[in-house]
This record gives C-alpha cells, structure tokens and sequence, in this order.
C-alpha cells in the first residue's frame, strides 16, 4: 500500500510539473514572439479604452487575471496614458487622425473626460480630425465621443438600447434598515453634520430632506455641466437633449424603433455608415492596409514612443505627482485603494529627495479612515514645513477625508464637476442583541469598569461607550473645521457654515472658500512649480514600488494575456457596495470621513 501511495504522490507531483512548464512555456514564447509594433509613416491612431477610465489602475494579481479571463467591465484603462498618446501624436507628423472606439468603454468621471477632452482639442487645433465610430453609444460613452468631429454609428449593429441612450444622472443608494429590523440587528449611528449622511442608510428606508436636497443639487449641477458640454460640441440646444430624453419613446416610434436613426436625426450623431464605408474613409486619410486602413492603437503607439521605464534627468529639479485614489484605508494598501502609511511613505521619499522641490497631490477618494486621512495629511504639512510647496489637484472626488488631506495645501486646485466637501464624521456600531433574543440565546457576564464589555455586539450597546464615540465624533468634527479654518482663511464659524457634511461641486467649493481656483492637474503643477520658484522642471509620477518578482510577473503577464484563452469564465458581483461597506463596519466601531453619497450613475 506504501508503494502505491508513493506512485500517486510521484506522479501528482510530475503532472503538476508538466503543467507549470508547459504553461510557462506558453507565456514565454507569448512575451518572446512578440514584434515591436512600428508606427506607419501615415496613421490614424485608435483610442480604444476597456473598462473604466481611472487616475491610477488598481492591483491586479497576474495569475487570477490569467485565470480569470478578459471582462471589459471589470477592466482600467489609466486616464493618463490616453492623454500622453493624444499630445504626442497631436505633433506627430505620421498621426494623420485620431478614432475613438469606445465600445468597450465602462465609464469614469466628468473631470477626467474634461481632461482627455481638453486633450482631443489640443489636437484638433493642429488642423487634424476627430472620428468616433461604435455600435451605439451609452450616456458615458456619448459624452466622450461628443469631442469628436463626426460621429459615426455602425448601420449593421443591432443592440436592445442602440444609438444614443441617455437617461440623466442619479443617486440611488440602497436603504437597509428595514432589512435589519427583520434580522433584529440594532444600527448604532454617530455623526457630526447635518448633511452627514452616510449612515443613514442602515437606520432609514428612505433619503432624509436634508440628504435629498444636498444631493439634488449636486445631480443637477453635474447633470447641467454634461448637457452643456455636449450641446457646445454637437451645436445643439440643452433644450433639445432634454426634449430627445424625456419624449425618448414617443420619437422612436416616430423612426420606425430605430435608435440609431433617431440619434442622426436629432442631430446627435452625424451618420449611419457600414463598415465598408468606415474604412474607406479612414483609408483617404492614411492609406491602404491589407484590406483595411492604416493604422495604430495608442497602447502600441506608446509603447513605440515612450520608455517602458520613465528615465529621469539627473540634472533637473522636478515636481512630483502622488496619485491618491480610492478609499482610504489604515496600513499599506495595493495602488487602488489609499493606504496611510504606503501614502505617507511616498510623501517622505518625496521630502528627502533633493531633487523634488514641490509636490502635487492628485486626489480622487470619498475618504475613508480619520486616523490614515490625518497620517497622509501630517505628512504634507511636515513637507510644507521643509520648504517644498504642496498643492492639492482635485479629480473626480475628493470628498470628506479625501478633502480632509487637502485642507491645508499650500494651494488647492478643483475642476468645475469635481465632487467635494462632504465635511463631517459619522462612526457606525451594529448590536445583535435582539437578533439573539429572537433565536432564544442571550448574552450575560460581568466586568470590572463601566466600559467593560464595549466591543460585546452581543448585548446592548453599553450608554458609556456610546456617550464616549458621540464625543470621539464630535472633537474629530472640530479638528476637521479647524484645518478648514486654518488651511482656507476661513474662520470657523465660516467653516462650519458649509461643513456639516454637506457635498459640492467645484465651482461651488470655489464660490464658499473651500477651494483657491479651477483648473486640472496640469494647472496644479504649473502653480507647484511657481511656488517652488522653478523655471525649467521634469514632471514626475511616484508611485508604490512593485517588487523585482511582482514587476516581472505583470510583465509577462501584461504581454501574454492578449494571447492566452481565458482559463475559466468571469464572475459579476451582485452585491451592492452599500452592503460591502457593512461588512467593512461590522467588526469594530471606527471614525469615518466618508462620503457614501458621492456615487452618482454615470
């Protein structure tokens, strides 16, 4: 029996062997058969993001991608790479055009879609066209091909919400606490600020008045800001957006069902051509390929353009750029999300090079933790404090801690749809006590002090313990005015005036003192540098340093998953984000500056 279980460990073992290396193999010859890709002398460039445009891509683990295979969905595309490949072919001879495929893109934020539109300007402006030809187009996707010269809808396509389907914009966060009367559980809530409404929904079914009208606001400032900029491009009226929206059903049946040609029609796209036709017309532009055009991606573009490792000068004084995107969270945390201490790391690094005379940090967060929010900020302040200047650019949010560790910036740069403010602090401390009476179990002891027993969420949530976190909120609340007071010049009286939890825009957050101009990042590190007295600098970006094997696995990796099946099928959470931020609560009471609310559909 001994010899027979040997066999089958030997041979379980050489089988995982043959496996390894025949994979390895596979990636290898992927990564190693690869040709670098040349840009024609003449080409229409394709900018064809996946997913949801981002200011910093998250921490992807290599093999579950390998394994998990290719959802566009699920997928980032960095916003800064599209903008680089679009300046740079703007004074490229050989770019002719530039092609928006958006097809598969997910969504991003108004201020980033700004950014990569300022830069479809830019490039426009050298007398070169702008072409965005799809299926169909989303109220996302519309928004960006808007940049474009012509837009194009492919005649043959067939999609249940085709053309050009849009819908506004909202905020629907889900409501449980009727949900959590049914499982018995009791949701302690502990907030400072009126419009602070994070928790309300674990202890409501419905949007308070104060949390709808803050929040109508902010949809319809945004929502103003999209109709705006499209009808400036489509040579519209807003009117006109509107009245396609709201009588949406009625025109389409005017057209026969045909969303595609009620979009021509209402002047929101300019044709329906085949593809044939597509090419042909990209064709007179660069010429012939095969039995296509010619052409190039902006991924290949930059791969021939620019140095896959940023080479630095030595010779120059420079400006740095931390990107500071997602929640913020306690500890080292994977670029995605905002870690305390990896953040405050970076920061340092920053402070001790010679070379770094001023620092820009990019914000895109709804908050998170006090305590990693305060880490981040104390250690701008100490940057400050060495001489080097600080400016704060704001992205898509940089609401509650996300504007906590921008209050006291030398300078603070928000664009007009930035979603801001939220000034407040809520903490949240669920008790199952009626959970376990209803199933007949009870939970009794015995202490030594009157705070003993606090974190039990078995029982009753001790007076003491709740007196002490209502407290703990209210001086955190106090603290945040007083950095808004000493950062912005405002007194705090003034900073309590449009504190207390309440969201803004960044045209708002300008006109109430909370921010010091408009602009996007460019803006901000144009003033960084002035600050630092610099007149000729190198712009550079740091970031969370990968490991030797973490940067070789994401290499080959990045090269091989084009060419490798996916080894099993992509799962879709289901799950609302509402109900995994509870679960991140559940299992001790922590102070929060979070804005909940900051979600709007896009």
């Amino acid at each position: 029996m001994k010899k027979i279980w040997n066999f089958i460990t030997a041979l379980k073992n050489a089988t995982g062997n043959i496996i390894f290396i025949t994979l390895l193999g596979v990636i290898l010859f992927a990564v190693f058969s690869q040709e670098t890709r040349q840009i024609p002398d003449s080409a229409v460039m394709i900018i064809d993001p996946e997913g949801v445009i981002v200011e910093q891509q998250r921490a992807i683990d290599p093999f579950e991608q390998l394994f998990t295979g290719d959802n566009a969905a699920d997928n980032e595309t960095l916003g800064r790479d599209i903008q680089d490949a679009i300046d740079m072919a703007a004074e490229d001879e050989r770019i002719k055009a530039l092609a928006l495929d958006l097809s598969r893109l997910a969504g991003s934020t108004l201020p980033l879609y700004d950014s990569i539109g300022k830069a479809l300007d830019n490039f426009k402006a050298t007398g070169k066209p702008v072409y965005a030809f799809g299926p169909g187009y989303s109220q996302s996707q519309y928004y960006l091909a808007s940049y474009a010269d012509k837009i194009y809808i492919d005649e043959s396509s067939i999609r249940p919400l085709g053309g050009v389907f849009l819908q506004g914009f909202g905020a629907y966060p889900l409501y449980m606490k009727s949900a959590l009367d049914k499982l018995q559980v009791t949701m302690h809530v502990i907030r400072a600020g009126v419009y602070k409404d994070a928790g309300e929904i674990y202890i409501r079914d419905d949007m308070s008045e104060f949390s709808r009208e803050s929040n109508q606001e902010l949809v319809d400032t945004l929502w103003n800001s999209y109709l705006a900029t499209v009808a400036k491009h489509r040579g519209i009226t807003r009117e006109d957006i509107l009245s396609y929206i709201n009588n949406y059903d009625s025109l389409l049946l005017q057209q026969e069902s045909n969303p595609a040609l009620l979009a021509v029609q209402r002047g929101l796209v300019d044709q329906l051509i085949s593809r044939k036709a597509w090419r042909e017309e990209m064709q007179s532009i660069s010429g012939v390929s095969g039995d296509s055009y010619k052409h190039i991606g902006y991924r290949s573009y930059l791969g021939a353009t620019r140095p896959p490792i940023p080479v630095q000068n030595p010779a120059t004084e420079k400006v740095a750029v931390i990107v500071a995107k997602g929640t913020i969270l306690d500890g080292d945390q994977a670029p995605g999300d905002i870690g305390g201490d990896s953040l405050a790391r970076l920061i340092r690094k920053a402070r001790n090079s010679d070379d770094i005379k001023a620092v820009v940090l990019r914000i895109d967060s709804p908050g998170g933790s006090s305590s990693a929010s305060e880490l981040i900020r104390s250690e701008l302040a100490e940057t400050q404090a060495s001489g080097k200047p600080v400016v704060a650019s704001m992205g898509g949010y940089a609401a509650s801690g996300g504007y906590w560790i921008a209050s006291t910036a030398n300078k603070i740069f928000s664009q007009e749809t930035t979603v801001t403010g939220s000034i407040g602090v809520f903490a949240t401390f669920p008790t199952f006590e009626r959970s376990l009476e209803y199933l007949g179990l009870n939970s009794d002891g015995v202490g030594t002090t009157s705070l003993s027993g606090s974190f039990n969420a078995l029982s009753e949530i001790n007076p003491v313990f709740e007196r002490t976190l209502q407290n703990s909120v209210n001086h955190t609340y106090q603290k945040f005015l007083s950095l808004v007071s000493e950062g912005r010049g405002l007194s705090i009286e003034e900073a309590d005036a449009v504190a207390q939890g309440r969201v803004w825009t960044g045209d708002r957050a300008l006109e109430l003192g909370l921010v010091d101009a408009i602009g996007d990042l460019d803006d901000a590190i144009e003033s960084a540098a002035m600050l630092a007295d610099l007149d000729g600098y190198d712009v550079i970006y740091m970031e969370k340093e990968l490991s030797t094997r973490e940067q070789l696995l994401r290499q080959i990796m990045e090269s091989s998953i084009a060419v490798l099946p996916p080894l099993a099928s992509d799962l879709v959470s289901i799950v609302p984000p509402e109900l995994r931020t509870l679960g991140k609560m559940v299992s001790s009471p922590t102070l929060y500056l979070q804005c909940l609310s900051c979600r709007i559909s896009f």
